[in-house]
């Protein structure tokens, strides 16, 4: 969440001179729109629609990616197997090893004739604008980004955050891959290590992969998002690179290529039984009906009068009204406010099992959220849901990163198992920001197996290894409990990191988060 920091300054701001009033227009363009190509009758994802179940021709096929070295690899092995066209659209793009191998395959796809249009959020993608507009050069590939700061001065960016803070504080949150109109990657990672367990915070994630109509679906989506009037291009936001640049980064990343290629994660991708099956064309696939789900891009838009409506949130909403059994939920950023708290009661009230999986105050990776976040655990265990929170990285955990050593893991993942025979995956927290200010996205899928096997990674990471249950004690008081052991203040944690939490508590910055 690379917002926390101009959030804040924006906040304060607003407190003392009411600048979030301020809503500063974008830069104007003419560029033409462009649209989804139909996709390839032959090639490897052909392979796989070929094994589409004979009476479901409205079927997708998907796979559960919750490890990083198999959610890079997927990632990977989808643009290699692209044969007309690549789109992307996520909200972080890291300048790192992962940022890297990502480029350099999407380069590689673009000298074979793949149209790729790359859509970045413009806060919080890294890529400097010289390498934006150096991509943008190639004749196959287009980059856009999505509400961007006006001033691209360095020195000037903070400054500028703030007198923009009215239109730039809502946000495109959204991350997806589209392989040939037909296969997608989607779910809570962006691009950068620390979503693939390649940095010291190694973060839990979960992605689907999608073969099918799915992709379809996705790619009308991704199109709106494209020709809306907040997509800017590169060339737009930032005079054109000079001569030549394409071909120096061109070898600058396929040096960066075969430096990693020789190092063990690499191995690991290219050895793994997912990484052979699915080049193979032998990846078992859960084949079943889905949706694409996703907030219209007006909601970031502060000129449209669908600003900030709850488009997704709402049909979550409605999903877990239907709830009868059971609802296993993981959000990262989790802030349910007193109407997600009656919600929730109200489905225990009426015989589900409410169960939840967030940040502990040693593992989260915004302080501000989990101050906010706080003051529901009482409510929320009073009205009878179970609640827990993820632990830092610890050897007695069975999988700790075997490429950097022991890591600090955060939970980063956004999925919901409804009664155990659908699933939502996607890039919405059960925050403020993300209900209203951010646009956000994922799938829903009817498919019970996979269902079992989301259920069922939610039963592990939900277990004493990899997290405290929270309870109340016979007093009322919140306890943390793990490995037979209990704790009445938050376990883990540091003085100094509790008493910044407490501070935070104090601002009026929940909606913001």
């Amino acid at each position: 969440m690379r917002l926390e920091q101009y959030v804040m300054v924006g906040c304060v701001c607003a407190l003392l001179a009411g600048l979030t009033a301020c809503a500063t227009p974008l830069p104007d363009h003419d560029v033409p729109p462009s649209y989804r190509i139909d996709a390839p009758a032959h090639g490897l994802l052909g392979t796989y629609m070929r094994k589409q179940p004979a009476e479901g021709k409205a079927m997708s096929g998907f796979y559960m990616l919750d490890r990083g070295v198999d959610a890079l690899s997927a990632r990977l092995h989808l643009i290699d197997t692209t044969r007309t066209s690549l789109d992307l659209q996520y909200y972080i793009y890291n300048n790192d090893v992962t940022g890297g191998l990502v480029a350099e395959r999407i380069l590689a796809a673009a000298d074979r004739g793949v149209r790729v249009r790359i859509l970045l959020d413009d806060v919080g993608n890294a890529l400097s604008d010289e390498t934006a507009t150096t991509l943008d050069r190639h004749i196959n590939i287009q980059l856009r980004l999505f509400n961007p700061v006006r001033i691209r001065n360095p020195w000037l960016s903070m400054p500028s955050k703030i007198v923009e803070f009215g239109r730039i504080n809502n946000r495109m949150h959204n991350k997806l891959m589209i392989a040939d109109n037909l296969a997608i990657i989607t779910g809570g990672r962006n691009i950068g290590d620390e979503y693939f367990a390649l940095s010291e915070r190694d973060f839990q994630d979960i992605d689907l992969l999608g073969i099918g109509p799915i992709g379809q679906e996705a790619s009308i989506s991704f199109d709106a998002f494209w020709n809306s009037p907040n997509a800017i291009p590169a060339s737009v936001v930032h005079e054109n690179g000079k001569q030549g640049a394409l071909n120096i980064t061109r070898k600058n990343l396929v040096s960066h290529r075969l430096r990693e290629e020789q190092k063990p994660y690499t191995r690991a991708m290219e050895q793994s039984s997912f990484s052979t099956s699915l080049k193979e064309g032998s990846l078992q696939l859960y084949w079943g009906e889905s949706e694409w789900l996703a907030d219209p891009p007006g909601k970031a838009n502060a000129q449209s009068i669908r600003s900030e409506e709850p488009f997704l949130a709402r049909i979550l909403a409605d999903h877990l009204q239907d709830v009868r059994s059971e609802l296993l939920m993981k959000s990262a950023y989790f802030i349910p406010g007193e109407r997600g708290v009656e919600l929730l009661a109200a489905m225990v009230s009426k015989g589900a099992k409410v169960s939840v999986l967030t940040n502990s105050l040693a593992t989260t990776d915004v302080l501000a959220v989990h101050s906010s976040y706080a003051q529901y655990r009482k409510p929320l265990l009073q009205g009878g849901a179970r609640l827990w929170e993820l632990q830092p990285r610890s050897s007695r955990q069975p999988d700790p990163s075997a490429f950097i050593g022991e890591s600090e893991a955060s939970l980063h993942a956004k999925s919901f198992v409804f009664d155990r025979h659908k699933l939502f995956v996607g890039s919405i927290n059960s925050d403020p920001r993300s209900i209203k200010l951010n646009t956000e996205a994922g799938v829903m899928v009817y498919q019970r197996e996979l269902a079992e096997r989301l259920a069922e990674l939610f039963m592990r990471w939900t277990s004493d290894a990899y997290a405290f249950e929270v309870r109340l004690s016979e007093q009322g008081s919140l306890e943390w409990h793990a490995q037979n052991r209990h704790w009445t203040s938050e376990p883990e944690a540091g003085n100094v990191r509790r008493f910044k939490a407490w501070l935070l508590g104090w601002l009026p910055i929940e909606s913001q988060m």
